[in-house]
């Protein structure tokens, strides 16, 4: 029986709680069942992010009909695993990219695309505005990244100017939304997606605290009419009470470059993605990888690197800055396992990670 780290705790973003999503079968799609009563929800949840629309050359005038973000949520019990969709990704429902569906078709269609990339049956949707994301990553307290090399981009048409300097920093909801923008690096859109999964994974983290509750709340309320939606807000702040305890995992949907700059569904990659991200069960046996364990606080990495070997897990340790706690591998065997065992939430990066990274950090400590 593998030890347990109840004291490491995951939290739930508000924006992505969803519920259960299931592979369809031959003969017949199959439709999640929700929960009634008191338990949690079980549904399945696209999550967008608008853009910027421009009235004229050099003006930008509100949110745009493009999701330039776009997440496939599924939440099983105390389980919430989060699909990052790029947004060059081809559509054949609108014969272009799928962050041009939601200006086609809203909601409905987004979901049809969702579903017809994923292979899997989404029930319900939410989208939102920059604005609105800014303001819930406010609600928490903000953000910490740290930037191995000053990250510096100007689009005045679009009035985004990027110029954060290296090393650890804490950012307000404005700028953590200029962060997840930025994707003008050697791995454009994919390192802008891992990115936007570490921030999530933060949020989510401190979403956790009852503490937070209340500004989450008052910043729904605020934002709500922002949104575009088929949830009511009653039904998400009524899930408040139980984020507690969740298990987060992120991952990317793979694909193939295609013609121009398409990027399509690599079918076969996808089938064995979907069967080890979201159906798997957590592998009992230690993962055959390289495990490092990252960090600048001595006394964290001892004890990880002692609680690794009790389980048969050969460690290498690396000194390094830590601002969360997280789990980083393309190894989703491997990446299950370690999320598990430590409780931390699993991020698998499109970019390339050697063996499985376990980060500890000083929120660990809080």
């Amino acid at each position: 029986m593998r030890p347990r780290l109840s004291l490491l705790l995951l939290a739930l973003s508000l924006f992505l709680l969803g519920g259960v999503l299931s592979l369809p079968r031959k003969e017949e799609a199959f439709r999640p069942v929700r929960a009634q009563g008191q338990g949690p929800w079980e549904l399945g949840l696209v999550v967008g992010a608008r853009d910027i629309e421009y009235c004229a050359p050099r003006t930008p005038c509100g949110p745009g009909s493009r999701t330039d973000t776009l997440f496939y949520v599924r939440v099983r019990g105390q389980e919430v695993r989060a699909v990052a969709i790029p947004r060059d990704l081809y559509s054949p429902l609108v014969g272009g990219k799928i962050n041009a569906v939601y200006g086609r078709g809203g909601g409905a269609l987004l979901k049809q695309a969702v579903a017809e990339a994923t292979g899997l049956v989404a029930e319900r949707y939410l989208v939102l505005t920059l604005e609105s994301v800014a303001r819930v990553v406010d609600a928490v307290g903000g953000v910490e990244v740290y930037l191995e090399r000053p990250m510096r981009y100007t689009d005045r048409a679009a009035r985004l100017y990027i110029d954060f300097p290296a090393g650890r920093l804490h950012l307000s909801g404005e700028e953590a939304v200029r962060y997840m923008r930025f994707r003008h690096d050697a791995f454009g859109d994919y390192a802008r997606l891992d990115r936007i999964k570490e921030v999530l994974a933060q949020v989510l983290r401190k979403a956790q605290d009852p503490r937070t509750w209340p500004a989450l709340a008052a910043a729904l309320r605020e934002v709500w009419r922002e949104l575009d939606t088929d949830l009511t807000l009653e039904e998400v702040l009524a899930q408040l009470p139980r984020v507690q305890g969740v298990r987060l995992a992120l991952a990317t949907l793979p694909t193939r470059e295609g013609p121009g700059t398409f990027l399509y569904v690599d079918e076969a990659a996808r089938a064995r993605f979907l069967a080890a991200f979201l159906e798997a069960p957590s592998p009992e046996a230690p993962p055959g990888v390289r495990v490092r364990l990252r960090g600048e606080e001595r006394t964290l990495l001892l004890w990880g690197k002692r609680f690794l070997e009790r389980a048969g897990v050969e460690v290498v340790l690396e000194e390094a800055p830590v601002v969360r706690s997280a789990v980083y591998t393309q190894d989703l065997e491997a990446g299950r396992y370690l999320s598990d065992l430590f409780h931390l939430p699993l991020l698998a990066p499109h970019l390339p990670v050697e063996g499985a990274v376990v980060a500890l950090g000083k929120d660990l400590l809080h």
